[in-house]
């Protein structure tokens, strides 16, 4: 089975949002998976589901660093670090940086920058980043108050209108995870 972990030691980065749009894909492509929200504000759309014939998992983390991030990130297959675009984000992103720095030769790790608009400030951290690690692989979340809405309605962002680049921002991660880690839906299978 191939573990995906979605981490960051800050909270409301949108790990939960991930971690509930990933579980929305993988129910629509009829891919067996389990789900783990560690995270005790509990605020995830799905519950913990444990299937016998999963082929994948979803581990949702709290945003806080944790004893057993270690033993999380040496388990996963694919890691997954949102991030907001602000100043107060900065330091505890150079944090995960460094903890996942021996672990980038052995498994992929994608960056998600949240709530991405082409504001100055947010341009400005994308710079900072790309100029400190232009190694990293990257990809953002525009429209993140279309994701809180579907979320708050219980409902992926599939299912709300006029919402085409959220959905295609979600699919590369999706599909990302899916050819890191040779997954196939039933109708590629």
């Amino acid at each position: 089975m191939k573990t995906v972990l979605i981490c960051n030691q800050k909270g409301g980065v949108g790990k939960t949002l991930i971690a509930d749009e990933l579980a929305f894909a993988l129910e629509r492509d009829k891919i067996p998976f389990n789900f783990y929200d560690l995270d005790e504000q509990g605020s995830a759309i799905h519950e913990t589901k444990k299937d016998p014939e999963a082929v994948i998992q979803i581990i949702d983390t709290p945003g806080a660093l944790q004893a057993e991030l270690t033993s999380w990130i040496e388990a996963a297959d694919f890691i997954i670090v949102p991030t907001m675009m602000s100043n107060r984000d900065a330091k505890p992103l150079e944090r995960m940086i460094s903890i996942l720095d021996p672990y980038k030769k052995d498994k992929p790790i994608l960056y998600v920058f949240n709530c991405w608009r082409n504001l100055n400030i947010k341009k400005q951290f994308v710079n900072w980043f790309n100029t400190n690690y232009p190694d990293l692989k990257t990809t953002v979340l525009r429209e993140t108050t279309k994701f809180n809405d579907a979320g708050a309605c219980g409902l992926s962002i599939r299912d709300v209108k006029d919402s085409r680049d959220a959905c295609e921002e979600i699919d590369y991660i999706y599909n990302s995870i899916k050819y890191e880690l040779n997954i196939k839906d039933e109708r590629t299978a």
